[in-house]
């Protein structure tokens, strides 16, 4: 049933009104909004999965100042936003539960938000109105009415590690201790997995989706079936140093060197050899990068390249391979089939990041200033 999608604790909502003449048969906010994640968020698992997030954040905190979705007015929506932006305690998920510890329902943050993500969940509220206002359930889209936060649009790519900091990590990486059992199999897999996101661009989603049976032999080269965004089908090409990154990783695991179709087991492991078939989630995958990220941004002491390593994460190694990918001479429409690209103006973002020019260019005018040659 629809309304199970979003499932609240007992007394939690305040009851929505139902409308006689309405195109839809909700008779709370929280079945009226799932019968729009059914209808709007069946793009992808991602989408999906994003989308009812943002519907659950808001009915717990329309539960907690007792209004409905029909009483919201504009200024109760900016004060959403504030909440996000400073969210109380109770709202703060630990970092890592215990296994044993009970959350509370409103523990849905990892805390604060920024402008560009309360941005998005403005753009997704605005659409989950639309469609309630759409189908009678609602008069008004106090979302749209309300007043966008700023956001910094980047017209060239920061969120991501350069070439010195890059080299860095990995040579961190190589050198991770494996004196024990356990040590050993996390630093191999720390190994792959950024072997794994620095080489093909994957998102953390469709990492963690990954099965080994989904590497595919055609004559002698290798690529990854991905399930993108949209359930779109891509092939990655594995290039010679992420081949023998995974001949690394499945030996550490006791397999063959190469994957055969249909082999199940996950492209990330879990160390645990007990829990070995069941893959990690994207979210365990996004910590993993965070760990270590952070873990080597202490061990690190340029400061310029700690400050990238300590904010890194699984979307920073996208981004650092098409730039990559660009300064090494790639073409645009290869690194844009490679990453799943629908507009190639996204590519182009990646490019202006990888210009050598400016800086030689820039460099002449410092040349100029000192009275020495300006053709050097």
């Amino acid at each position: 049933m629809t309304e199970q999608l979003i499932v609240l604790p007992t007394g939690w909502l305040v009851p929505g009104r139902a409308v006689e003449d309405a195109a839809i048969d909700a008779q709370t906010d929280a079945e009226a909004a799932a019968v729009w994640l059914q209808a709007k968020g069946g793009r992808s698992a991602n989408t999906f999965d994003a989308y009812r997030r943002e519907a659950l954040r808001l009915l717990l905190w329309l539960g907690e100042q007792r209004l409905s979705l029909a009483e919201l007015k504009v200024e109760h929506a900016h004060r959403y936003y504030a909440h996000l932006a400073n969210p109380p305690k109770h709202w703060l998920r630990p970092r890592k539960p215990k296994l044993d510890e009970i959350l509370l329902p409103t523990q849905v943050l990892a805390g604060a938000l920024s402008n560009p993500s309360i941005d998005y969940t403005r753009t997704v509220l605005s659409q989950l109105c639309a469609y309630l206002q759409d189908a009678g359930y609602l008069q008004r889209n106090v979302f749209r009415l309300s007043v966008k936060p700023p956001v910094v649009i980047e017209t060239v790519p920061t969120r991501l590690l350069d070439l010195a900091s890059w080299h860095w990590l990995w040579n961190w990486i190589l050198a991770l201790p494996q004196d024990e059992a356990v040590a050993a199999a996390q630093a191999a897999r720390s190994r792959w997995l950024f072997a794994l996101l620095y080489h093909t661009g994957l998102r953390r989603e469709e990492a963690a989706h990954g099965r080994m049976g989904d590497f595919v032999r055609k004559e002698r080269a290798w690529s990854l079936r991905v399930l993108g965004k949209g359930n779109k089908e891509k092939f990655v090409t594995v290039n010679s140093a992420l081949l023998r990154e995974l001949i690394h990783y499945r030996q550490t695991l006791g397999l063959e060197d190469y994957p055969v179709p249909g082999e199940p087991v996950p492209l990330v492991a879990s160390v645990n050899a007990a829990r070995r078939s069941k893959p990690l989630t994207p979210r365990a995958i996004g910590l993993l990068v965070q760990t270590v990220g952070a873990k080597a941004a202490a061990d690190c002491e340029d400061a310029h390249i700690r400050a990238q390593l300590d904010r890194m994460t699984t979307h920073w190694l996208r981004h650092t391979n098409a730039t990559h990918r660009l300064l090494a001479g790639a073409s645009l429409e290869t690194t844009q089939d490679e990453l799943g690209h629908a507009d190639p103006k996204t590519t182009r973002i990646y490019a202006k990041a990888t210009d050598q020019r400016r800086q030689e260019d820039a460099e002449k005018l410092a040349q100029l200033a000192q009275g020495g040659p300006a053709d050097t």
